[in-house]
């Protein structure tokens, strides 16, 4: 009998190691996942197609929310950039949903990423899915 409960414990504390171990490896928007690049061509696809609803830099518009500052990022916590990103190609822009294509939603949420503040790192915010999915949108960086 000890021998069993010795391998229980022994086995929950396994889990637990490695169920930290694969929080601390989760990837979050503080993580570097944007490039400057991308931004800056997400600047100038929201100029044309984002600014009459969330106005100039995204703050807010007369029929659009703000997307820069903590109620944005509020909203979006704990939920993945595939989420945002998926939402964002089915829904926007408001008087067209879905004609962005994911090269230039990518870009914006890049762009919406640097407008909060965001680090931008060495490589280009992913088109995929599945990709996006594992990058947890956050409120601060991860300690």
């Amino acid at each position: 009998m000890r021998q069993l409960t010795a391998l229980i414990f022994a086995g929950a504390a396994i889990a637990m190691f490695v169920m930290s171990a694969t929080a601390a490896q989760t990837p979050t928007v503080w993580s570097g996942v944007y490039s400057e690049a991308q931004a800056y061509r997400g600047e100038k696809v929201a100029d044309t197609t984002c600014i009459g609803c969330h106005g100039p830099k995204l703050d807010g518009g007369d029929s659009g929310p703000k997307l820069v500052g903590d109620v944005f990022l509020a909203g979006w916590t704990s939920q993945s950039v595939g989420e945002l990103f998926a939402w964002m190609q089915e829904a926007m822009p408001a008087e067209a949903p879905g004609t962005l294509s994911k090269d230039e939603t990518a870009a914006v949420l890049a762009y919406i990423l640097k407008l909060n503040k965001i680090p931008a790192g060495k490589v280009e915010l992913s088109t995929d899915r599945a990709a996006l999915d594992r990058i947890l949108i956050t409120e601060t960086p991860a300690r």
